[in-house]
């Protein structure tokens, strides 16, 4: 099995003063589930990031969701890091939600807020046709420069996105929170990250 760096959401506990990097266990369920052994990656590394990443020899990321960019900027620093070191070795990088946003943010795109996307299911339209979970507010306002739109919703809200050169890819749903994994989630997922 391969090993596939994870961004954390941050979480700060106010009763005791302690910020945490936390993880939802059925993301890591679903990551095992197609294959790869997840290794989480600390905010707190911040500036050590890439020493960390060639240390471990982590070959492919995973940007999770949680989290409003500009939430907490230690995570948006991590996440940067991690799409430059990415895109710059030509790495496998999936974003979902808040990875998404944050890799359209890093391709030069604004974000916007959305109605009707928080907590719910609908239907996506285009080379991926099916029926998603939505926990988002906000998403991309145009699609980045260099990527094609996978789907979008019938409201024209993106909801996945593949650039046409690197293997990077980004889905606005979370494939880990189904009662059950779809079985195209975990076959594009590994299609991905071949």
């Amino acid at each position: 099995m391969k090993l596939i760096g994870v961004t954390q959401r941050v979480n700060f506990i106010s009763n005791i003063g302690e910020t945490r990097d936390e993880i939802d266990h059925r993301l890591i369920t679903f990551l095992l589930s197609c294959g790869y052994i997840p290794v989480q990656i600390p905010n707190s590394l911040d500036k050590n990031i890439n020493n960390w990443i060639k240390e471990t020899k982590i070959r492919a990321f995973l940007l999770s969701g949680g989290n409003n960019i500009g939430e907490y900027p230690v995570r948006d620093r991590t996440e940067v890091s991690i799409i430059n070191f990415a895109y710059s070795n030509n790495l496998p990088l999936l974003g979902i939600c808040r990875g998404m946003q944050i890799i359209g943010d890093w391709f030069g795109v604004k974000l916007h807020l959305v109605k009707n996307h928080n907590r719910t299911r609908h239907k996506i339209y285009g080379k991926i046709k099916k029926e998603v979970n939505s926990f988002h507010s906000y998403s991309l306002n145009e699609c980045p420069k260099d990527f094609e739109i996978l789907a979008k919703a019938e409201d024209g809200v993106i909801e996945a996105i593949r650039h046409q050169k690197s293997p990077i890819e980004a889905w606005m749903w979370h494939p880990e929170r189904y009662k059950k994994f779809k079985s195209f989630d975990i076959r594009s997922f590994k299609n991905l990250f071949k």
